[in-house]
């Protein structure tokens, strides 16, 4: 019965595969009545749903709701769970498993909420089939390479930006490399990493990876120059964070270079 019920859910997980996220255990946040736990959203919070009556929370701003346990410590250790936190934006929920804090676990004092946490509150349409990517991407490649919307260049490598076009839930990014020696560049990795712009206090510090969801060519090495065409899942993260893609090479040359994107430049992607 079980693996049948299985079978019956993977059609929906890739249509849904927000469907996937709703499935899966929820974050935990640990909290202590000697302190509150902000949580930062990358759009206006809109509703939040409190569990119980062991909280309070009010909006000092918009985008940040600020919450707080009315009860001791001493009544609170007993409890295993203290209830569900819901936050809804304007376009997602995110909701948080709250444990309370003991002498082994330290609290939260401050959490970001992440696109994996959001759940869409109107399910997206049905994204587009590979082959239709793949047809995208073989267009996108085949225009010429205009003005750079972002360069970088490190260690005699550069990482340009030419072109960032959104298609229903993706992101179309078409990425040149070139080299400026004479050492073939033997490809260890082009990640896509979401992280913080600034690292105020390490323990706040949170980053996260996007995995593309489609990458045109699957060559590993380049003598002068490469192009290619990385397809990414659409997300949203604050202002205060960058998108940062960075190509490394693999050992003993280890040359890499980092191009980092806001989120601001993401919304500003054209439409194919």
């Amino acid at each position: 019965m079980k693996k049948r019920i299985q079978l019956l859910l993977l059609p929906l997980l890739v249509v849904f595969p927000w469907l996937a996220i709703l499935a899966a255990e929820l974050p935990v946040i640990y909290i202590s009545a000697q302190s509150a736990v902000h949580f930062r959203s990358p759009e206006p919070i809109k509703y939040v749903d409190l569990p119980g009556n062991s909280f309070t929370g009010d909006l000092p701003q918009e985008n940040l709701l600020r919450l707080r346990l009315k009860e001791p410590m001493s009544e609170l250790k007993k409890v295993e769970s203290l209830g569900i936190l819901t936050i809804t934006g304007e376009h997602y929920f995110a909701q948080y498993k709250l444990l309370a804090a003991d002498e082994s676990q330290a609290s939260d004092s401050e959490v970001e909420i992440l696109p994996t946490h959001m759940l869409p509150l109107i399910p997206a349409l049905p994204s587009l089939s590979t082959p239709q990517i793949h047809a995208k991407s073989i267009a996108l490649i085949s225009a010429r390479e205009n003005k750079a919307l972002a360069i970088q260049k490190n260690q005699g490598v550069t990482l340009k930006l030419n072109q960032l076009r959104c298609v229903g839930e993706l992101f179309f990014l078409d990425l040149s490399f070139f080299n400026d020696s004479q050492v073939r560049y033997d490809i260890e990795d082009l990640n896509f990493v979401v992280s913080d712009k600034k690292i105020s206090r390490a323990s706040n510090f949170q980053s996260f990876e996007i995995k593309p969801r489609f990458i045109l060519s699957s060559q590993m090495s380049f003598h002068r120059t490469a192009r290619n065409i990385y397809v990414l899942p659409k997300m949203s993260f604050s202002a205060a964070k960058w998108l940062k893609i960075t190509l490394s090479e693999k050992q003993p040359s280890s040359r890499s270079v980092t191009l980092e994107l806001s989120y601001g430049e993401l919304l500003s992607a054209d439409g194919f």
